[in-house]
């Protein structure tokens, strides 16, 4: 017999332990002392905007909106098979909108659980800037200009530095930085902008780029390199544990207890409409520990078979030698909660290759903020509200969304019929058969 109606109809065993710890927690909330001061880098913010309100006449090109999702089975043995599909829209004014799309299939063994966490983004990834290619390259085939806007940063924030990756699924990664290379070189090459929209984010790109100018504007030059190795106030604070005390004394006003993130550093300063300076950011890889490119290389070689190797190796130079990327947060208007919009180096005028930037810099010409512009009319244009904020992704969204259910119902059945006629051995985990069966 199920359980599941008689469960569902016993008293929660746990309420009155849940009720004591929340109210618990909540108390302990309201004692912490709240700070009446502005953020500490207010100033500095407020110097970094650009009042801008979007022009609808100002929109250039044909818009690419792109968007992906993802399912994937752990099957009993290590088997794992991660499905991805994504699709971009073209929207051209005056014409009806077209439709590219693209599915990709991974299978594999998989015995370690970052990988079965890192393997279905890499994945989807993939799908989506081989489908963003292929959409705009159909755009400038008809003589347009695309203007290929995805769901999502544009950065990778975790580069795949650990070599037990590319012992692993190599070949995946290989395949990861080709496609991001080709559509950023697709960019560069014809001169549309590539850009990413990001509704919630959580980092601290602006801020330390802002706090390292403002320690060498304070004449604290012995911090500034320490500002530069930290990827956020809370790993400064870790490192002033080390310094001596007369030195912390120094930097004491600027070791913030509740730093805000960038897009809550916006929201909290920024009134009116407009956009910071774009920040142009280095690849993170350089801020890991002995970070280097030459140094995984070498361990690539050391642990990958020549071929492979070499190849992976490629991808990843390839990768580093294409223009990069950089960000910038923008308020649709004034009531709006700010949105991190990333968006290729190359179309603010910096072609060079990536891994020539070390340290995060802000732009400062206003020729790049013509370029951003230029992109937040697009924006600005399909702007509704915080949660449908942009109408065609959210119909790309919508289109490429990857429910469960519908996976387990429909795809699954499939794959596992498949893949047993190609010989392999699919068996369902315990967890599974149990969730099934209860």
């Amino acid at each position: 017999m199920c359980g599941g109606p008689v469960l569902s109809r016993i008293r929660d065993l746990f309420f009155d332990e849940f009720y004591d710890e929340l109210e618990r927690v909540a108390v302990g909330i309201e004692k912490e002392e709240r700070a009446d001061q502005p953020p500490l880098l207010t100033d500095e913010t407020r110097s970094r905007w650009h009042t801008y309100a979007p022009d609808p006449e100002g929109r250039e090109g044909a818009l690419v909106s792109v968007d992906g999702g993802v399912q994937f089975s752990s099957f009993a043995y290590g088997d794992f098979v991660a499905v991805a599909r994504a699709c971009a829209l073209v929207h051209v004014p005056g014409r009806s909108q077209t439709v590219e799309k693209s599915v990709k299939i991974y299978v594999g063994e998989v015995f370690d659980d970052r990988d079965r966490g890192f393997i279905p983004g890499y994945v989807r990834m993939i799908t989506e800037y081989n489908t963003a290619y292929a959409a705009a390259t159909r755009v400038l085939e008809d003589g347009g200009a695309p203007v290929v806007l995805m769901d999502g940063s544009l950065y990778f924030g975790r580069f795949p530095y650990a070599v037990r990756e590319y012992i692993h699924h190599g070949e995946l990664l290989t395949e990861l930085f080709e496609s991001i290379t080709r559509l950023r070189c697709l960019s560069r090459d014809h001169g549309f902008p590539l850009v990413g929209v990001t509704k919630d984010s959580t980092v601290f790109y602006m801020y330390m780029a802002m706090m390292r100018r403002a320690v060498g504007d304070a004449g604290l030059g012995w911090l500034v390199p320490e500002v530069e190795e930290a990827s956020n106030p809370f790993s400064l604070r870790m490192k002033a544990e080390q310094w001596p005390q007369n030195r912390r004394a120094q930097a004491e006003v600027f070791l913030e207890r509740r730093p805000l993130c960038d897009t809550a550093l916006v929201n909290e300063v920024m009134r009116e409409e407009g956009f910071t300076n774009p920040l142009l950011l280095a690849p993170s890889i350089y801020y890991a520990r002995d970070g280097d490119t030459t140094d995984l290389y070498k361990r690539i070689r050391n642990s990958v078979a020549k071929l492979k190797a070499e190849k992976m190796i490629r991808a990843i130079d390839g990768f580093f030698k294409c223009p990069g990327v950089a960000v910038t947060y923008w308020k649709p208007t004034e009531k709006a909660r700010p949105f991190r919009v990333d968006v290729s180096a190359s179309w603010l005028g910096y072609n060079e290759p990536w891994d020539r930037r070390k340290t995060n810099e802000f732009v400062d010409s206003e020729a790049n903020m013509g370029s951003m512009e230029r992109v937040l009319n697009h924006l600005g244009y399909w702007h509704v509200n915080p949660i449908e904020y942009n109408v065609p992704l959210r119909q790309a969204d919508m289109l490429a969304r990857f429910d469960r259910e519908l996976y387990r119902q429909k795809y699954e059945p499939f794959i596992v019929k498949r893949l047993e006629r190609a010989g392999l051995i699919v068996t369902d985990s315990r967890r599974d058969i149990r969730e099934v069966d209860g």
